[in-house]
């Protein structure tokens, strides 16, 4: 079994990968995700000064990331890495997918 984490920037993208993993009978937990860079822009405390005057004239326009973590047995791992791949068009900057192993787990099967 595989932990599996893929992030998104694109929604469009986001909702279709959702919904080819769901054809594919896989479930997983979907929530809103920013970036570390957004989140220290948006941040109300104090900055470096460096990077405190940049913030303040930086247009913070941005579409928030969603992130989706799956348990997948091993041998569909591929499968999902290829529809991921395929809806995207390569991940390039548009996201992150990764896996790790996982050791347990119990509940909803």
């Amino acid at each position: 079994m595989q932990l599996l984490v893929i992030t998104l920037d694109n929604s469009e993208d986001f909702l279709r990968t959702l919904a080819k993993l769901k054809d594919h009978g896989m479930n997983g937990i979907v929530f809103p995700t920013t970036s570390l860079k957004h989140a220290l822009l948006e941040s109300k405390v104090d900055a470096a000064p460096i990077f405190g005057g940049l913030s303040k004239i930086v247009d913070h326009d941005f579409e928030a990331s969603h992130t989706v973590l799956m348990l997948v047995h091993s041998d569909e791992i591929e499968t999902v890495k290829n529809d991921v791949r395929e809806i995207t068009k390569g991940l390039g900057k548009k996201g992150i997918m990764f896996a790790m192993p996982v050791s347990f787990w119990e509940g909803i099967s």
